[in-house]
């Protein structure tokens, strides 16, 4: 009996002895699929990216079939008593979340980006954008879209807060890379929904381009220093004319605005062009610039304003290849440098304006043309929409519903009941060009739960990235000389706090000095604290605490104004529920 319970007690020794190793057998499989899929993802983008069929069509069969051995390995029993297991069932089910994820993404999207990528390169041409096979990118873009969203939904809920050190951040990792690819994709779905019309596919379409200067920072990005009239008839877009935010002059009595926008924003909000993107929610910019171009120009009314800043630019010519105007190259890496302060300093002020106006125009042809790299167009485009830098107004109500479902809104976002949105902008006081060396980011944190409320804090630094005295010798266009009264080689800038729908805006210090009197306004729902800062030698910490609407248990979302550092400064916050 004895020996019997002995044998027993062996044979299930034996037994968790080959579990475990196949067990591991099984993970380092997993592991070799996942390295493997890796790397077949790069020889598909190079692919992609150089219009080689054979080898794309090579690069996704091998990711697919990594990606599915991957996923059916963590799939059964055995893995299944993995995440169960002490110390290690976390990444147990993190991996299998990845694999999952990127089985969909393998299976779901690939062959309909392939396609995508084909048909790309056939959209522009030396007669404008082809509206057909604009339609014809519908279907496909939409399929890869709805797999990218399955794929992101598999990571999305999954706490990586016990996972091991190096799965932890790979695993962050991929989540932010296939956010982004269905983020994008859900752009690029809207886009070729929208083109068709927008493009006068159905009659001759006329738009405001507006061109936000970032050196200037406004609420939704910059000062419209220029535009240019342009009209879309069958998808060839021809530029009219051109202007400056200056030329249009100062209204009296302003625009119609609330007494809440006036109590943060000014009355100048209603009452110059130059001023309308004080407000960072565009679609309020884009009425208030609509209604005064109208104003000015009966009988030219417009289907919508679009807005774009010379970052956003530097991403297009990652895809036109460099635009020459005057005796200047523009291209890719020195757009933004070369358009936000080079012109200032090099050019005398009476030929600013010209430069300015040539310049758009040759990177509006190189866009509206055969293309270097279609593929690096739209990639631009795209990255331009999410980092709030490519905006986008239609006069139709139909349209800009499908709009205000995309980053290229510019929308201060609506209450959902669930989610805390806090939104930063800013706004120059310099009246001038210093706004190239302004320097900030911010953070929220939430960091306690009181019924179905949450309190945030946060917490905003900015800096100046020149020394005063060397910016006091910069042209005085530049520095502004004072006219505002503020000190050539410094900077005012005014801090806009939005905190959540239903919430309050409870504290604001500025260097550790509470801000009195802290003078909150309700503007559409949301309290907005104010604070202007005094910019030059040492950095500026501005910090708050906020409490959310009722029902704001979820995680949170900051948004900020963008400025002449490529990049997206919103950023989501972990919820304390």
């Amino acid at each position: 009996m004895v020996r019997r319970g002995m044998a027993l007690l062996g044979l299930l020794a034996l037994l968790l002895v080959a579990f475990a190793l196949y067990a591991g057998w099984q993970a380092w499989q997993v592991r070799n699929h996942l390295q493997a899929a890796e790397q077949h993802v790069q020889v598909l983008r190079t692919a992609l990216d150089g219009v080689d069929e054979e080898a794309a069509d090579e690069a996704g069969t091998d990711l697919a079939r990594e990606a599915r051995a991957a996923a059916e390995r963590t799939e059964g029993m055995v893995w299944g008593v993995l995440t169960a297991a002490p110390v290690w069932g976390d990444d147990a089910v993190g991996v299998r979340a990845l694999a999952r994820s990127l089985d969909d993404l393998a299976s779901g999207a690939v062959e309909p980006l392939r396609r995508t990528s084909e048909l790309v390169g056939a959209v522009h041409s030396d007669d404008g954008i082809d509206l057909e096979v604009v339609r014809d990118l519908q279907t496909p873009v939409g399929v890869a879209h709805a797999a990218a969203s399955r794929a992101s939904d598999e990571v999305a809920d999954v706490d990586t807060d016990g996972f091991a050190a190096p799965l932890k951040s790979r695993y962050e990792e991929y989540v932010d890379a296939v956010d982004d690819i269905a983020s994008g994709l859900g752009s690029a779905r809207t886009a070729v929904s929208l083109l068709p019309s927008m493009l006068g596919g159905d009659g001759p379409r006329r738009y405001l381009l507006v061109f936000q200067n970032n050196a200037e920072i406004r609420g939704s990005g910059g000062l419209p220093g220029s535009f240019a009239e342009v009209v879309a008839e069958s998808g060839r877009l021809q530029m009219l004319s051109q202007g400056t935010g200056e030329e249009m002059g100062r209204r009296t009595p302003p625009l119609a605005t609330s007494p809440a926008e006036q109590a943060v924003y000014g009355a100048r909000l209603g009452a110059t062009f130059t001023d309308a993107t004080s407000s960072p929610h565009f679609p309020r910019a884009a009425a208030l610039m609509r209604q005064r171009w109208e104003e000015r120009h009966p009988g030219r009314r417009l289907d919508g304003v679009v807005a774009i800043d010379p970052v956003a630019l530097s991403y297009l010519l990652a895809g036109t290849g460099p635009v020459t105007v005057a005796d200047t190259t523009i291209t890719a890496d020195n757009a933004a440098a070369t358009l936000l302060h080079r012109a200032y300093v090099e050019l005398p002020e009476s030929a600013q304006d010209a430069y300015f106006q040539q310049a758009a125009r040759a990177i509006f042809d190189a866009g509206t043309r055969d293309l270097a790299d279609p593929m690096e167009f739209a990639r631009g485009l795209t990255r331009a929409a999410r980092e709030d830098r490519l905006l986008v107004s239609s006069v139709h109500a139909a349209e800009q519903r499908t709009i205000d479902g995309t980053s290229a809104a510019g929308l201060l976002t609506q209450d959902d009941g669930a989610t805390p949105h806090v939104d930063v902008s800013l706004d120059d006081r310099t009246g001038a060009k210093m706004s190239y060396f302004l320097r900030y980011d911010a953070d929220v944190r939430a960091t306690s739960c009181e019924g179905d409320r949450q309190v945030l804090t946060g917490s905003m630094t900015l800096s100046q990235d020149i020394d005063p005295a060397v910016a006091a010798t910069l042209p005085t266009y530049v520095t502004g000389s004072g006219v505002s009264g503020v000190q050539p080689g410094l900077q005012s800038v005014s801090v806009h706090l939005h905190g959540p729908h239903g919430g309050t805006v409870d504290d604001v210090r500025v260097d550790g000095r509470e801000a009195t009197p802290l003078t909150v306004v309700d503007l559409d729902g949301r309290p907005v604290a104010s604070q202007s800062v005094l910019l030059g030698g040492e950095d500026v910490v501005v910090e708050w605490r906020m409490s959310t609407g009722p029902g704001q248990t979820g995680d949170g979302l900051l948004g900020l104004t963008p400025g002449v550092l490529p990049g997206d400064n919103d950023e989501r916050f972990a919820s304390s529920c």
